[in-house]
């Protein structure tokens, strides 16, 4: 197959949502090498299933809200790759394995790795044996803490699975063993013309009175609609969850289901965005799924369940944080579910009566006697019931709703409360230590982002700049806040607080005319910072006299280093397994190399040693203490550059490396270990000198002063580099370069600088010479 042909392959796939988890770029060498897979490799043949027994079984499953959709039947296995596949090992020295595993006329396979610990340097994919789709690479990032990993199906009879491990990789270094193989009969690839036809989408088969998110009763919901996500797990559709806010707004990827859900939700497969973009079609992506997660908190008496997803949905996902309400009040006038009924796209139902609270078999319910528009089925257990404010008050524990033909039946659901889910006796059985970290005590929350919610009243505290990552000079920072009007009333006055390093609160009474969604810059005073971590927090009161009607966006706090060293420094630096990989520079205000270590051959951009085999005598030896001393002879902003040819750092995959900076008076000016390819950190340096300690201090003579820009200056010998620096009326060094260290005249082109008044410093051994420079 050509590369045209695989680019036209790979589009359709993507169509119809062929692929899932995050991956990580890359492809199988089967796609780089044209070689024929299934003659060369060992086969492993799957028992057949029994269709028309499977078949009659789905027919009452299909039924039963307790039952998932079902699209495939889960096969035991214990593969691994001792007992199956065969080896290669690559000219270069990595090594691959493969096997080919076969279920016959099945329409799709998944797999769940039992056994999954990638090490950097390692890669799996996973793939058809007519290389039109995969699945990969999947890399130590998809690594988790239970150590397995559940994969989405790939469609095809015949897959391969590929490991390629680099030549570093050591054998007790790694895990891969597949003990659950999936074989999907229900269609799951077929044409949009075919899937209309069975008139469902690709996991499931809801009833015909369901109403799709993106119909006319949705219109509202658009916001709430990217929170909530299918669950399958293995062959089948499981149940239906929605991610959801916490008062951090940190984007923390908890996933609220419910409780009668769990088990095995370590392989859990959560798919996002699972919805027809029309009102009634029948095809939706599944390419946006997230592998895994792990349980933080749950409770029967309110049957809810807490996860945390083993990643955080990608911005490419576009997935909202849904808001919530814990009061448990009898305040909520109607009602909206949106769920995955049987495992089905993404559907909507909408209760206009008030719901009520009951106690329900055990758990304390909300109870809703009827639908007015759409139902539940089973797969939408676990999904969210919101109030009329488009907060979660609940997850749907059961009930007796169902299409009755293209009509509802008129029966009833419960959904467990939230407001008794915020409770309990520790953090393992309620919500509120996960929802609420900082225990603000708040009673109800938006979606973050929040997307549709609208206050009359809210000041946002939209930014805070002006402030360095990391500050290497002696010069105050002046922070700079830009005030938002986030509410539709017109924001004319409001309390602006402000702390620098933890002191007292300064306050501005500022006031002002933005309408709604209109900013200010705000210039805040200037902070001279402290050696070490300097710390700036703003927060917003008072809008309009009033209380901010959203008091979640009213802070913001910003940091930075203040490292300024003196005279020396002194680098140690640890090899790691592979110490050629390893290059350093030390880089001068104008950029300019002061001092450098390792492996030439790698080079400042690296890239180079793996071909060159490490041959530079200057290449560290492995698992080495290297240590330098280097002296300064310029004030200024300096930077500290390292390389690894290998791109994974010098810690902690091979060895146990690291670099620190001290000065000459034993503060730490930087440090590090795990890095990808470079790494920079910037550090100022002060020499120890003032112009009121030096033991010679002279006027420095300058001329023509005042001048265009073309300034030449007499210097006596030193005997050594000196150095020459320029500062601007406020102290910021704006020009700084080494000068000969036989002296006499030399010529600065300052045409750059803007017209002003400059300070002008040389400093050689002890002395100092100054004078002022007017530039026109």
């Amino acid at each position: 197959m050509t590369r045209f042909l695989l680019s036209i392959s790979l589009f359709l796939v993507g169509l119809s949502g062929a692929f899932a988890q995050i991956q990580y770029g890359g492809e199988p060498l089967a796609w780089q090498r044209d070689i024929e897979l299934t003659p060369m490799l060992e086969l492993v043949l799957m028992k057949a299933i029994n269709l028309p027994s499977i078949i009659e079984e789905d027919l009452e499953r299909d039924a039963y809200k307790e039952f998932g959709f079902r699209f495939g039947i889960d096969h035991a296995a214990n593969l691994t790759t001792e007992n199956s596949g065969q080896w290669e090992t690559l000219a270069n020295g990595d090594r691959v394995w493969r096997v080919v595993i076969v279920c016959p006329d099945a329409l799709s396979i998944a797999l769940r790795f039992g056994e999954f610990e990638m090490p950097a340097g390692g890669e799996v994919f996973v793939y058809d044996t007519h290389k039109t789709h995969f699945i990969g690479a999947l890399t130590q990032l998809n690594n988790k803490p239970w150590k397995s990993l559940a994969l989405s199906q790939i469609y095809s009879d015949k897959i391969v699975v590929e490991l390629h491990l680099d030549k570093k990789v050591n054998d007790d270094t790694w895990k891969l063993s597949i003990d659950q193989i999936t074989h999907g009969y229900r269609p799951m690839r077929s044409s949009y013309e075919e899937i209309a036809a069975m008139d469902r989408g690709p996991f499931g088969n809801s009833g015909g009175c369901n109403i799709g998110i993106n119909c006319p009763e949705g219109a509202e919901w658009q916001c709430e609609k990217k929170s909530v996500a299918l669950i399958t797990s293995g062959g089948s559709a499981v149940c239906s969850g929605a991610l959801i806010n916490n008062t951090d707004q940190d984007g923390t990827p908890y996933f609220l289901t419910a409780n009668h859900c769990l088990g095995g939700e370590n392989n859990w497969v959560f798919y996002f965005n699972h919805e027809s973009p029309s009102c009634t079609g029948n095809t939706g992506p599944t390419n946006q799924s997230i592998s895994g997660s792990s349980l933080v908190a749950n409770n029967g008496g309110s049957d809810f369940g807490l996860l945390e997803l083993s990643s955080t949905p990608p911005p490419s996902y576009d997935v909202v944080y849904a808001g919530w309400d814990n009061s448990d009040a009898l305040t909520v006038t109607s009602a909206t579910g949106i769920h995955h009924p049987s495992g089905d796209l993404k559907k909507i139902c909408h209760e206009f009566d008030a719901p009520s609270q009951d106690f329900v078999s055990g758990s304390q319910v909300w109870y809703i006697s009827e639908w007015e528009e759409g139902v539940t089925e089973g797969g939408s257990s676990g999904s969210p019931l919101f109030d009329q404010n488009h907060r979660i008050i609940g997850q749907l524990y059961g009930g007796y709703a169902a299409c009755s033909g293209q009509v509802n039946n008129g029966e009833a659901d419960w959904y467990g409360r939230f407001g008794v889910s915020w409770d309990g006796t520790n953090s393992g059985n309620r919500l509120r230590d996960w929802l609420d970290p900082s225990n603000s005590g708040v009673t109800s929350l938006d979606p973050y982002p929040n997307c549709g919610v609208t206050y009359a009243i809210d000041a946002q505290a939209q930014a805070l700049t002006n402030i360095p990552e990391a500050l290497c000079s002696s010069e105050n920072v002046v922070p700079q806040f830009t005030l938002k009007n986030n509410g539709t009333e017109v924001l004319t006055s409001c309390t602006i607080s402000y702390t620098y390093n933890g002191g007292a609160a300064n306050t501005i009474d500022w006031t002002g005319n933005l309408v709604e969604d209109a900013t200010e810059l705000i210039i805040l005073p200037a902070l001279t910072p402290v050696s070490g971590l300097n710390t700036v927090t703003v927060s917003l009161s008072n809008p309009n006299g009033q209380v901010d009607e959203n008091s979640l966006n009213n802070s913001l706090l910003g940091d930075f280093m203040f490292s300024v060293g003196q005279t020396t420094i002194n680098l140690s630096l640890l090899t790691d397994d592979y110490g050629y990989e390893t290059y350093w520079e030390i880089r001068e205000p104008n950029g300019s190399v002061l001092a450098s270590g390792g492996n030439t051959l790698v080079g400042p951009d690296g890239g180079g040693a793996q071909n060159a085999g490490g041959n530079d005598p200057g290449a560290y030896p492995d698992n080495t203490l290297i240590e330098e001393t280097i002296n300064f002879w310029s004030w200024g902003c300096y930077e500290f550059f390292i390389v690894d040819d290998w791109g994974d750092g010098i810690c902690c995959a091979y060895g146990d490396g690291y670099y620190s900076i001290v000065d000459g008076d034993g503060d730490l000016m930087a440090a590090g270990d795990e890095f990808g390819e470079t790494e920079s950190k910037q550090f100022g340096m002060e020499l120890g000198l003032s112009i009121e300690e030096n033991v010679e201090i002279g006027s420095l003579s300058i001329y023509p002063n005042p001048s265009n820009g073309h300034v030449q200056i007499d210097l006596p010998p030193y005997g050594f580099a000196a150095n020459v620096t320029i500062h601007d009326p406020t102290g910021r060094r704006v020009f700084a370069q080494q000068l000969s260290a036989t002296g006499g005249t030399i010529s600065l082109d300052l045409q750059r600088l803007s017209a002003g008044t400059y300070f002008v410093k040389v400093v050689g051994g002890d002395s100092v010479l100054t004078n002022t420079l007017i530039l026109r």
